[in-house]
């Protein structure tokens, strides 16, 4: 089932950001400039999920991962820390149906409210540079 095998696919770079955060790669002196902003699909607001910033080639550090609040803003953090490293990021947002109380312990594939690109690293065409300082970053996803 292609639904199973996507969820998977779109999960992995969350739990690797989980399993470095875990393993203790140490961030301390790693340069982070604060990254807010909002997210709409459409021009409402998305109300829930998660914005995750992958370093490009030559920025430094972890993926940076912001949860979408149901005003549809975010701040991203990387392990623990406020803000997103300096440098140039491809960026995927994933919103997916919310499950029902009973079915939450489920591993269940749950259907995406956005389209699938932005929520796949090769298919993004999302794109931003986190400079020294406050980056804000609205994202219209259409």
């Amino acid at each position: 089932m292609h639904a199973s095998r996507s969820w998977v696919a779109e999960a992995v770079p969350l739990y690797a950001a989980l399993l470095a955060a875990l393993a203790g790669c140490g961030s301390d002196g790693l340069p982070l400039a604060r990254v807010h902003g909002t997210v709409s699909y459409q021009g409402k607001p998305l109300e829930h999920g998660k914005v995750v910033f992958f370093p490009e080639a030559g920025t430094p550090g972890p993926q940076a991962v912001g949860t979408i609040q149901s005003d549809g803003t975010f701040r991203m953090q990387t392990i623990g820390r406020d803000g997103a490293a300096v440098g140039r990021h491809r960026v995927l947002v994933h919103c997916r149906q919310p499950l029902p109380p009973e079915s939450q312990r489920q591993m269940l594939a749950r259907e995406s409210l956005i389209p699938r690109r932005y929520s796949v690293l090769e298919e993004s065409p999302l794109r931003f540079e986190v400079k020294d300082g406050d980056n804000e970053y609205p994202i219209a996803l259409q």
